[in-house]
């Protein structure tokens, strides 16, 4: 018997492959009254073929094994009579998108994934053809395989309408959060955009009271007003955060633990037997409890969705839907309490795709080289994260904004891994590199950042120094918190810490004075001379290099594209430069092959570049302001040269006629250095001499000496822009 390997196959007539305007069609009308006959003597078992394949499935195995045996029969008849539906002459296309677009609905509701949708189609197809006679159905099954298709592509748009409403709901929520006072005002609102959302059957936000007995603040629907009226006033079922089995539903398990727990499907739950009667009644199968805290620390109440059919909103759109929900309102909470008005907003809607590919092991470590100064050797890699999406490489700008705490644990301890591992590999091959990994401010309070920390230092056997973790300046640190006491922890590992982006954001002299970091990283917005004064950007970097330094701190600088900044920093006297000028990221084969070619940085005797000459210029009027400070050290200088007095004229210096003891002074040798200074060629000196003048007669802060120096700086860059 000729078989055919998909339904859709066999087809024997062209006009099946046009539009579809022929699967609804009376032409078909016999054909597909002969194969309803058929079915009628066949469903059942195409259907028990059906489910022992999607059984298979894992996702699809976790839902089926929770249903009760009556409503596993009740699912298959009504997979028997869909089946009919499908295969009837009289179906009409408008009749079947409204039954795709309900299936597709409980579909998604359920937690039935996206990719176990695609492969059901493709069992039920096999169902069908291993018990059907294909030669002799051959263009009804055709039109059937065209209909499958057709109620897909209806169910798919059953999931993206979903997909968009929990969007829709995220957008309005992130909205709340920010804006709202009163922690009234937030669960009362909150409760109503959830409650209109369309896979939410019922919600509650609500906290124990002083006996431990959970009261609920606030409720959405008549349904769940009945039913947690009930709980509340009776005397053997209220639900409460104790040990007892009135505390072992998901609002008691989420409230303790601090975890989002959940009840997949009433009817089977041994732990929601004091509630199952009455939840069954109400129509409520499955629910979440989502416990609304801050990150490290307790809830703060516990919000609760209930569901009308069995899933318990355990898929992973329903998760990504679920934590950033979590997030908005713990933050939420805490915001109002602590009275700390609005925090930076992150962007959710994206979330769910990224943590997806994080969950698929698409994390891939680059590595950028951070080049020793004094040495001038790389010694030391930073590890930065990388999600693949098949050809495209998504960079942390990209995806970090959409992580939940739970997506950065994760990203954490993958990424440690995979760096650590790396290293091993690169000892292998004689190649030693410390490494630098970025450490999120949600690992403050939250001991699996450490555990893992330590864990994998152990199972990699890496020595803790060879391990630095930076924090990003841009995350706020937890309030309330022993942030110094937190860090210690690590530190007490042998871990070094840095402060990476100073000058970003978040940071204050007490956080760079009060905890316990070994270097702090120059943000790259602070290092870019686009756009702005360059002389000024070279004495701000100079400024927090000294300031770094004087606290004992070693100072990394970022964002070093051309070999005018490299020069530049050598000479401001930072420890270890970063950037496009020494390397871009690279995966690790390609920083293997790169590190046998590594760049060596020159010993910069005399400034070349214009940058390097500003910096120099720095440097020198850092020795000028503490030369002036001092009456006979000024008074010295002073004799060196000689100003002629013109009225109305800047005048230029003059070296005064020396002895043999004068020209060997560090004094006299001291305006001479800005011979180096000055750019090779330079047909006019004034410039020069104007600002020596400028300085002796009337200080370093007058306005002559700025007006200048500005000749000075323009002098440089413009040797600058005509070479």
């Amino acid at each position: 018997m000729a078989m055919s390997n998909d339904v859709s196959d066999a087809t024997p007539d062209n006009d099946l492959m046009d539009d579809g305007s022929h699967l609804y069609s009376q032409a078909r009308a016999s054909a597909l009254t002969s194969l309803t006959e058929v079915l009628r003597h066949n469903a059942v078992e195409i259907v028990k073929r059906f489910y022992d394949g999607l059984i298979r499935l894992p996702k699809s195995k976790h839902t089926l094994a929770a249903l009760s045996e009556h409503e596993l029969q009740h699912l298959k008849t009504q997979q028997i009579q869909n089946l009919y539906a499908l295969a009837s002459p009289d179906l009409t296309a408008m009749d079947h998108r409204t039954m795709a677009l309900r299936v597709g609905r409980i579909h998604a509701i359920v937690g039935l994934e996206w990719e176990d949708l695609i492969r059901s189609r493709g069992i039920l197809s096999a169902a069908i053809h291993d018990t059907l006679d294909t030669t002799v159905h051959g263009i009804a099954l055709a039109v059937l395989g065209r209909r499958l298709t057709q109620d897909l592509a209806w169910q798919t748009e059953a999931y993206q309408r979903l997909q968009t409403s929990r969007q829709d709901v995220l957008m309005r929520v992130t909205q709340l959060a920010w804006e709202v006072e009163s922690y009234t005002d937030l669960i009362g609102r909150v409760v109503q955009i959830l409650g209109e959302h369309d896979e939410v059957t019922g919600c509650s936000v609500g906290r124990p009271d002083s006996d431990g007995v959970f009261r609920f603040e606030s409720v959405s629907g008549k349904s769940m007003e009945r039913y947690l009226a009930e709980l509340e006033n009776s005397t053997e079922r209220p639900v409460s955060n104790g040990d007892l089995p009135q505390g072992q539903g998901p609002v008691g398990r989420a409230w303790r633990s601090g975890n989002v727990e959940r009840s997949i499907n009433f009817a089977t739950d041994p732990l929601m037997e004091p509630w199952r009667a009455l939840a069954l009644y109400e129509n409520f199968r499955s629910s979440v409890a989502i416990p609304l805290r801050q990150p490290g620390h307790p809830p703060k109440a516990i919000l609760s969705l209930y569901s009308a059919f069995p899933g318990g909103y355990s898929a992973a759109d329903q998760m990504a839907f679920i934590m950033p929900l979590q997030t908005l309102l713990g933050l939420a909470i805490a915001r109002i309490e602590n009275q700390e008005g609005r925090t930076h907003a992150v962007p959710y809607a994206t979330r769910q795709h990224w943590a997806a590919l994080l969950r698929s092991d698409a994390l891939e470590m680059h590595y950028q080289p951070l080049l020793d100064l004094k040495t001038g050797h790389v010694t030391k890699v930073e590890a930065l994260a990388r999600l693949r999406e098949g050809d495209r490489v998504l960079t942390p700008g990209e995806f970090f904004p959409a992580l939940s705490t739970d997506d950065f644990l994760e990203l954490y301890v993958r990424g440690l891994a995979q760096v650590l591992s790396q290293r091993n590999r690169w000892l292998q091959v004689g190649v030693e590199l410390k490494v630098s990994v970025n450490l999120p401010s949600s690992a403050m309070g939250d001991n699996r950042y450490f555990e893992a920390t330590r864990q994998a230092l152990t199972e990699y056997f890496c020595r803790p120094d060879m391990l630095t973790l930076e924090i990003l300046e841009t995350d706020a640190l937890p309030s309330g918190m022993d942030v110094s006491g937190e860090l210690a922890k690590f530190k007490l590992l042998g871990i070094n810490l840095a402060e990476d982006d100073l000058g970003s954001g978040h940071s204050s002299l007490n956080r760079l004075r009060e905890l316990p970091f070994d270097w702090i990283k120059i943000d790259r917005s602070i290092v870019s001379v686009a756009g702005q004064d360059a002389s000024n950007v070279l004495r701000f970097v100079y400024q927090l290099t000294r300031l770094g330094r004087s606290l004992g701190k070693s100072v990394v600088v970022e964002g070093i594209e051309d070999a005018g900044m490299l020069e530049a920093i050598v000479i401001l006297g930072a420890d270890v430069a970063q950037g496009y000028a020494i390397a871009r990221p690279m995966n690790a084969q390609q920083l293997t092959a790169w590190m046998h070619k590594q760049p060596h940085v020159p010993r910069y005797l005399e400034a070349r570049s214009a940058l390097g000459k500003l910096a120099a210029l720095l440097i020198w009027e850092e020795r000028l302001h503490l030369i002036c400070e001092d009456p006979r050290a000024f008074g010295r200088l002073s004799d060196i040269v000689t100003v002629p007095v013109t009225p109305g004229v800047v005048p230029p210096a003059v070296p005064a006629p020396l002895d043999s003891a004068c020209q060997v002074c560090p004094f006299s040798r001291f305006f001479s250095e800005t011979d180096s200074i000055l750019p090779k060629g330079l047909s006019d000196p004034t410039a020069q001499r104007a600002l020596i003048a400028a300085a002796v007669r009337h200080g370093p802060d007058s306005v002559a000496y700025r007006s200048a120096r500005q000749r000075l700086v323009t002098a440089i860059m413009s040797e600058t822009a005509e070479h």
